[in-house]
């Protein structure tokens, strides 16, 4: 009898992991890929055809059962030796579930393969500080200054509006930097008056705004009724008008309007034997919570080298104004293991001005300084002004590097501005004909904004060629170095022209002949180009020629110089043609009226 084996219908050899001896076959180190295969036994007579075979199937499983381990970002979460995890009870959070998890079975042999997942979680928006907790009063006189600051993820869109829809003209929003922390993203919305706006239009918007934060169709909206203050002015009115005559009846009023209504209003008499002088005396008594207005330096962060000193100076606006005791301020270290023996600064306050000295400066003293203050009626919180103390070095990497426009002949680009490193920084745009591989450069531009992560636009236009391909890249320079910032990798300005027409006239002694052509180009990528002209007497059309023509674009002008060929030719040689006819026809109808006159 003779024994051969097959493994998936293929005759088997010996080899590092299968040794066949008589009827009997031995496999070595089972793998997980052995499962689910089949070997087959088959026996013959030696010297026969007549055969007969068996059928063997592998289950491989892993021995000890395997246990799984969850894990996040490389660190353990779970060893529940369950092959799922949950998360229930509206646990779920950005800070301790986003990211790339990872499920590993293991038994006592050692670990199998790994499979992956990587988890985006969203947040809705939520508001940091209650809005109405800030003050509602707001002096037409001063700023307006009621900031919305919401966190989400990803970045919350947030709105105002006022009394449910628009924002009146004369107030506007600003957009602070956000903040992202722990993957949470805190977008701030500032209300202030507009620029442009004056006294009298500030006076009609009090009522009712309303700040509104939206993440994925997640929208959470606080309001505040903000109370617009100013103070009175008087309109002194006569009732009657005109002359007084003597024993008559006379009401002399006095209007104020102001906001809140005034405390008092006085009269006094100015005695005088023959006249009766009024005075109208007015006040209101208006308080507000502590804000500030002006900062010195402007820019929230700023470079200062070792053993120099700085001076962070505050302006505020509060009535009435804070005492010493109610200004405070700390320091947060850059290098959490610098150790601090003394304070880093001295805080002194004069009147409605507070100044952080920072002198002799080491490096423990870099960091994040802050400064805040109120009175009883409000003011801001520790983390709502910070001043940021950095060595002086090349500038930040300037950042979001993005197109905006692009016309034929220009293009239109925006970036957000970093750190400037403590000194005058510029920026360089450089871009490329990715055909060609000619560079240019636009050098020089001006750090034309305050505060990093403000956002700069500029054009670029020279050399700038249409259905052209373009690779762009900015840099950020200062006396220090250069730093290489964002690429956009292709942008290519478009031809586009509109059809335009274009009317000649010319007078004769007696007639005026319209001569009217019409040049219309599809697109930029057009195949042919259409003339047409007109010639006109009066309302008459004496005579027209349109022509298509095919475009030539190294040299439109061949096709411009025959058609404008043809329309002198026309000129010189139909017209006259066309006027000796009908002085003809004149002549023969006058010829005829004469004849049947005279009869």
């Amino acid at each position: 009898m003779e024994y051969r084996w097959q493994r998936d219908n293929k005759n088997l050899t010996n080899d590092d992991r299968h040794q066949m001896s008589d009827k009997t076959l031995t496999i070595d180190k089972i793998q997980r890929q052995d499962n689910k295969i089949t070997y087959r036994c088959i026996a013959q007579e030696s010297g026969s055809s007549l055969s007969n075979y068996k059928d063997i199937t592998l289950n491989v499983m892993c021995n000890p059962k395997a246990k799984f381990s969850w894990s996040k970002d490389g660190m353990v979460k779970d060893r529940n030796n369950q092959g799922h995890y949950s998360i229930s009870g509206g646990q779920l959070s950005v800070s301790g579930h986003d990211g790339l998890w990872q499920c590993t079975p293991y038994n006592d042999i050692g670990n199998g393969q790994s499979a992956n997942i990587n988890i985006t979680v969203y947040a809705n928006p939520v508001f940091i500080k209650n809005i109405s907790n800030q003050s509602p009063r707001a002096e037409i006189q001063n700023d307006l200054n009621v900031l919305c600051s919401i966190r989400g993820r990803p970045a919350p869109d947030v709105i105002w509006q006022y009394k449910g829809g628009q924002l009146p003209d004369v107030v506007t929003v600003i957009s602070e930097s956000d903040v992202i922390n722990n993957k949470l993203i805190t977008v701030n919305r500032r209300l202030i008056w507009s620029t442009d706006s004056t006294l009298d239009q500030r006076r009609t918007t009090s009522g009712l705004y309303t700040c509104i934060g939206n993440v994925n169709d997640k929208e959470t909206k606080q309001n505040i009724n903000i109370d617009v203050q100013y103070p009175p002015e008087i309109t002194i009115r006569v009732t009657p008008e005109g002359d007084l005559i003597q024993d008559s009846d006379v009401t002399v009023s006095c209007i104020v309007n102001s906001r809140p209504e005034p405390s008092y209003i006085k009269w006094t008499n100015i005695t005088d034997p023959d006249l009766q002088d009024l005075d109208c005396s007015h006040k209101n008594n208006t308080h507000c919570p502590a804000r500030w207005y002006k900062l010195d330096p402007d820019d929230h962060v700023n470079g200062v080298s070792i053993g120099e000193t700085i001076n962070f100076k505050v302006w505020i606006i509060a009535r009435p104004l804070p005492r010493q005791d109610q200004w405070k301020w700390k320091f947060s270290p850059s290098n959490s293991s610098n150790v601090m023996t003394t304070d880093p600064g001295h805080l002194t306050v004069s009147d409605d001005m507070a100044v952080l000295s920072i002198t002799n400066v080491t490096i423990s003293y870099y960091g994040n300084y802050y400064i805040w203050t109120n009175n009883q009626y409000g003011g801001w919180t520790d983390d709502e002004l910070m001043f940021i103390l950095k060595p002086q070095g090349p500038p930040s990497k300037p950042v979001n590097f993005h197109v905006i426009d692009v016309t034929a002949v220009s293009i239109r680009v925006q970036w957000i501005r970093g750190f400037n490193g403590g000194f005058q920084q510029t920026f360089t745009i450089r871009y490329t004909d990715v055909v060609s591989g000619v560079v240019k450069e636009k050098s020089g531009i001006e750090d034309r904004v305050v505060g990093s992560g403000q956002m700069i636009t500029d054009d670029i236009t020279d050399g700038i060629e249409p259905e052209t391909e373009y690779q762009l890249q900015i840099f950020a320079d200062n006396s220090q170095g250069q730093v290489v910032g964002d690429k956009v990798s292709t942008v290519t300005p478009e031809i586009v022209m509109i059809p335009q027409k274009t009317r000649i006239k010319r007078e004769t002694v007696r007639t005026v002949y319209d001569f009217m052509t019409t040049v219309a180009l599809v697109d930029s990528k057009a195949k042919r180009l259409l003339f047409s002209f007109w010639m006109y007497d009066g309302d008459v059309l004496l005579t027209s020629y349109p022509t298509v023509v095919k475009i030539n674009k190294d040299n439109i002008t061949v096709i411009i110089a025959p058609l404008f060929g043809i329309i002198f030719a026309i000129i010189i040689i139909i017209i006259p043609i066309i006027l000796w006819k009908k002085g003809l026809l004149r002549r023969k109808v006058r010829q005829h009226y004469e004849s049947q006159e005279r009869s």
